[in-house]
Order: structure tokens, then sequence, then C-alpha cells
């Protein structure tokens, strides 16, 4: 019998693979404009986006989703994470990938290809919007003063209180 899955708990695996993949940053469950990726990862050159279905209901209610009848959606590759044998690799739209949960880590069922029709501004619009919360959730009187990589390609923001700045003369 396979194991049951919530929503939430195939997100957090999302998310974990996507720091395997190499992603510097990684964004779940937050609303763009039309779109909500379950999560989304960022490399350096490329994305890739992970809609996680814990039941086949929602599989299947998914391409109806306006963004993917239109056939432009975020995401450079494409998977789906779902439990094992929940979705069968004819059912998935074309280039979408197959990821199903395996102990601490995923069997790729089926590989994801390159859409070279991704929506760029929707991308762009999610990421200013994460900087915007980041900015948000600031004690007052800070401000970000630069953007760096850690050793370990994790983004990380560098943040200085705007009172200990030096003032230019």
């Amino acid at each position: 019998m396979p194991i049951k899955y919530t929503h939430d708990q195939l997100v957090k695996k999302a998310t974990k693979w996507l720091w395997r993949q190499g992603c510097a940053i990684v964004i779940t469950e937050m609303a763009g404009r039309s779109q909500e990726p379950d999560a989304i990862g960022f490399c350096p050159t490329y994305s890739i986006l992970i809609e996680c279905k814990a039941n086949r209901s929602d599989f299947l209610k998914d391409k109806h989703k306006c963004h993917r009848r239109a056939g432009r959606s975020m995401g450079d590759k494409r998977y789906y994470l779902a439990p094992k044998g929940m979705i069968s690799p004819e059912e998935l739209p074309e280039k979408w990938g197959l990821l199903e949960p395996y102990g601490s880590g995923f069997t790729i069922i089926e590989s994801a290809g390159w859409f070279q029709d991704k929506d760029c501004r929707m991308e762009t619009n999610l990421l200013v919007s994460a900087m915007r919360r980041i900015k948000g959730m600031m004690p007052r009187g800070t401000s970000v003063k630069s953007y760096y990589y850690q050793t370990s390609n994790r983004a990380t923001l560098g943040i200085k209180p705007v009172e200990t700045e030096e003032k230019e003369e």
C-alpha cells in the first residue's frame, strides 16, 4: 500500500530536492498574480517548478487552470510530485516530469523537458514580491545594503542598519 502524504509534506520534500539540484533560491506557496507555484527553485541559469499533488482529484483539476490551458507557466523545467502510482507518465502534459517520494529522497519517474515558452514576467514578479516581503519582515530602521552568495551557493541578504551607515561628505 502506497504511503499517504499531505500537501505540506510534499512541498517540504520538493524544497529539499530543489536545494539538492543546485537552486540558489527556493520559493514555496507564494501567490503570484495568477499563479501560485507549490515550489519553484532558481538555479543560476534556469528555474524548476514543482506542483505537489497529494490526491488524484487535485491532479485532474490542475489541467483546467487557465495558465495550464494557455500553455504559459513558470519554470524552464516542470515536475509533478505525487505519491507512488498516483499519476502515470502517460497522463503527464507534454514535457512535464514526474517525481515520486522514496524514503528521504525521490525517484524520477519521468524526466522533464525544457520549456522555451516560460512566463519570464511571472517569474520576475514572484522574485520581486519575495524581495518586498523580506524587506517587510526586517526590523524598522534597517535596509538591504548588499547581496552576496555564501560559499554553499545559498542566496543571502546582507542587512545593515540605516543609522550606522557612514555619511558621505
